[in-house]
């Protein structure tokens, strides 16, 4: 079998098409057509996530406020820089130690894509004195 130099096989084309689409949050149904069950998934499929002790740390430490309860009038940041969208006062969201907010939802999805720094400024969630690895 001989390939044009610069042709991709599909399966390839797929997987990179359903990866930019979980990227974006958006997901593809989990019945796998018949071409790609026989063939084992590529490699790049692989995501790894923050483990459920870390997350769940982060959550104890780090409390859901609602943006009213802060006197969101004198805040300085009145949205949230990951959805760009204003925090409602009755917005439910978390205050970084760095200082920044974000909505919960926002910052729920930034730790799913293994993210554990602030999304503006990338301070560590948690401690530098804190050794646990959060994977």
């Amino acid at each position: 079998m001989s390939r044009n130099f610069g042709e991709v096989p599909f399966d390839v084309f797929a997987g990179i098409v359903r990866t930019i689409l979980h990227i974006v949050g958006i997901q593809v149904s989990s019945s796998p057509s018949p071409d790609i069950s026989q063939n084992p998934p590529e490699p790049f499929e692989f995501h790894l996530s923050p483990s459920e002790g870390f997350i769940e740390e982060f959550r104890s430490k780090t409390p859901t406020l609602r943006f009213g309860s802060m006197c969101g009038f004198k805040l300085p940041q009145h949205e949230c820089c990951v959805c760009l969208t204003k925090f409602e006062p009755e917005s439910e969201i978390n205050s970084l130690s760095c200082g920044h907010l974000f909505h919960k939802v926002c910052l729920e999805k930034w730790l799913d894509y293994w993210n554990i720094t602030c999304p503006l400024c990338r301070t560590p969630f948690m401690p530098q004195d804190d050794t646990s690895c959060p994977w």
